[in-house]
């Protein structure tokens, strides 16, 4: 029964559960409380955990990785052997460890993304699907550590797109050593809880998880082959993840197609053209997502899109949302609240948004989710600061920022650069938000819309 008690308390931090009642400021933490830091490394060995009671149930999970090579020495795309506690639901389990990302792991000596792989498929933290593959985001340019945790939060709570990432905040320890707050995060991969796709020989049968991942120039200067590692539409190429390369037999060239159809049916801007081939519901929440945070990248990349269905009812489908770090007034051009960004750098959003009745469903949608999803959304990330403040702080205990300039700082703004705390970092986020909810209720609602 405790362990249930346990269980319940570590996961309040990660947005799992939220009780009823009045919430306990991080002051009030009873000073008996144990803490794992508290727990010298000498202590742990490769392939030992910590007793389960040791936990500091007021804080975010652990998570406890051991292994005799350290991931952040090693290349990236090299997999070796790990074991890994969470001091609930497993202990010494042997993992594969490999780095992933590019510029967190390029510019991040200290706190680099990881890939997680278990011997079979895993849940963890409460999470309702069981999966091989997970992810640890670092957020080591993001100085709040929210702001992907608050994009996957706000599209789980929309239908439109068929799933979302699951997400929950950890604290990392490798080898004893304390590496920060890191964010535990679905692989964008096929399986239970993630896309739900089914592979065909047949490539006109075949369903689809692909991603717009850059500029083809980019691509090309790395070495990679058109239309043999990647196809472009439309000036963006596009990387497909699912089904493997290995399947390919003429695979690619059909999804190269479909997508170059899609494109013609979006720049005809002809209603039933495009519904014929794009599922409408599925582009409005993750079009709204994009906009409300003002995402970088949703113009070029990291936009991950699904092709499912069959006959007359295949589609291509929006979702999930993925890496939001330089979002939400923290990017270096387009800090503040106000103006159309997606909508703009997006070429299909762009077109998509001269139709009429299109830009009325996004005005409808809005008007839907700023009343329950998105005050949720911030209402969640007031919990976590308020309950969970000196948890994200031990972050930038262990990795020393605010006062300082690491070379990455210039991918900042100013506005980011100069908050010199934690709960600086958040508030100023949470009062962007506001900001922006504001200004787009104004556009989406104002004399100038199609529905006013």
């Amino acid at each position: 029964m405790w362990k249930v008690f346990l269980f319940v308390l570590l996961l309040v931090g990660c947005g799992v559960v939220e009780p009823a009642g009045e919430v306990v400021p991080a002051a009030e933490v009873p000073d008996e409380a144990v803490s794992v830091e508290e727990v010298p490394a000498a202590e742990v060995g490769l392939g030992s955990a910590l007793d389960y009671n040791l936990v500091d149930v007021y804080n975010f999970p652990v998570f406890w990785l051991t292994s005799e090579l350290h991931p952040f020495e090693q290349e990236r795309e090299l997999w070796h052997d790990a074991f890994l506690s969470d001091f609930f639901q497993f202990e010494d389990i042997p993992v594969r460890l490999r780095g992933r990302g590019n510029s967190t792991w390029w510019r991040g000596e200290e706190k680099r993304p990881l890939r997680i792989r278990f011997e079979e498929p895993q849940t963890l933290l409460g999470s309702e699907h069981a999966a091989a593959d997970w992810v640890l985001i670092a957020n080591l340019f993001d100085l709040s550590l929210l702001r992907n945790h608050a994009a996957f939060y706000l599209a789980d709570s929309l239908d439109g797109m068929d799933w979302a990432p699951f997400s929950r905040l950890v604290h990392l320890y490798i080898n004893g050593e304390y590496y920060g707050v890191y964010q535990l995060a679905d692989e964008r991969d096929v399986g239970p809880g993630r896309a739900q796709l089914t592979f065909d020989v047949d490539p006109a049968v075949s369903e689809y998880f692909f991603e717009m991942d850059g500029r083809p120039e980019t691509w090309l200067a790395d070495g990679y082959v058109e239309d043999v590692d990647f196809f472009v539409v439309g000036e963006r190429a596009y990387a497909i993840r699912f089904p493997h390369r290995r399947e390919f037999d003429g695979h690619l060239e059909y999804l190269r197609d479909f997508v170059r159809g899609v494109d013609a049916a979006v720049h005809s801007r002809d209603l039933d053209a495009i519904t014929a081939v794009l599922d409408l519901p599925s582009f409005v929440d993750f079009y709204l997502v994009q906009e409300l945070f003002k995402n970088i990248d949703s113009g070029y990349r990291s936009v991950f899109l699904q092709v499912r269905g069959a006959g007359a009812d295949r589609r291509l489908y929006h979702g999930p949302v993925w890496d939001f770090d330089r979002s939400a007034g923290n990017t270096l051009y387009w800090t503040e609240p106000n103006f159309i960004h997606s909508g703009v750098y997006n070429i299909w959003f762009r077109e998509l948004l001269e139709v009429p009745a299109i830009k009325r469903m996004v005005i409808e949608r809005w008007n839907e989710i700023q009343v329950f999803a998105v005050p949720g959304m911030l209402e969640h990330l007031d919990y976590l600061v308020y309950n969970y403040g000196h948890a994200f702080e031990r972050n930038f205990e262990r990795h020393v920022i605010f006062g300082t300039e690491p070379e990455w700082f210039a991918m900042l703004p100013q506005a980011t650069r100069e908050i010199d705390s934690f709960q600086g970092q958040a508030a100023y986020l949470m009062s962007w938000f506001r900001s922006r909810v504001h200004w787009l209720d104004t556009h989406f609602n104002g004399a100038g819309s199609c529905c006013h």
